[in-house]
């Protein structure tokens, strides 16, 4: 099930599939550890509720919301571009 990686609740788990952003943007986020194919652990939020933090091939990293809105992640620890 694809959504974006804000649409994850603390906790949860998931693939990441793409990241929908400007080339800058997306350069930075590949720069911290966000590929493609890598899982990501939403671990908590500030307490207005943005930024949260996740963990994300072994490192914490903080994520505006409207970041984490575009990036499409895949639920379950299932990335969609795998065969069945």
């Amino acid at each position: 099930m694809q959504m974006t990686l804000y649409d994850l609740k603390i906790g949860e788990t998931a693939i990441i599939v793409d990241i929908n952003t400007d080339r800058g943007l997306k350069q930075r986020l590949q720069d911290i550890g966000l590929i493609k194919k890598s899982e990501i652990k939403v671990l908590h939020s500030s307490p207005c509720g943005n930024p949260r933090a996740y963990l994300i091939r072994g490192s914490v990293i903080a994520l505006r919301n409207c970041d984490a809105q575009k990036i499409t992640v895949s639920k379950g620890g299932i990335c969609c571009d795998r065969k069945t």
